[in-house]
């Protein structure tokens, strides 16, 4: 009996990380999509990684900006994206958490406009800036 509810909790702690993860992930992301739009606001244009790393990085309150990816398509509107292969969001779990919040929260497919699914092609994930 104790081997059986040792399991069950188990399964529950693991579901539980992937969706604290999986809401850690998406919380950065719109701590980038202010960054990105401050920047604007300041800029006049959208930040472009690399060159303008230093400055997002000060909007974003100095966190790391290893798994992002920012991607400017013209003046309307941009991109933040997010990398699942590294670190974070190895895990199938965090992959279908996010894809559970996907439609309420705005995550899209790279380069789509289709809601993010965690299939195997899931690896990265949009969210629209404008």
């Amino acid at each position: 009996i104790i081997g059986i509810l040792a399991s069950a909790m188990l399964l529950l702690m693991g579901t539980a990380e992937d969706k604290a993860e999986a809401t850690a992930i998406l919380s950065d992301m719109r701590s980038m999509k202010s960054a990105m739009i401050i920047f604007k606001l300041e800029k006049g244009r959208w930040p472009e990684r690399t060159s303008d790393d230093a400055e997002i990085q000060r909007l974003f309150g100095g966190a790391s900006l290893e798994n992002f990816d920012l991607v400017s398509s013209g003046d309307e509107y941009a991109l933040v994206r997010y990398d699942l292969d590294n670190n974070k969001g190895k895990s199938p779990g965090v992959r279908k958490k996010l894809a559970l919040m996907a439609e309420s929260s705005g995550l899209f497919k790279k380069d789509t406009s289709l809601p993010y699914t965690a299939d195997e092609d899931g690896t990265e994930v949009d969210m629209k800036v404008h």
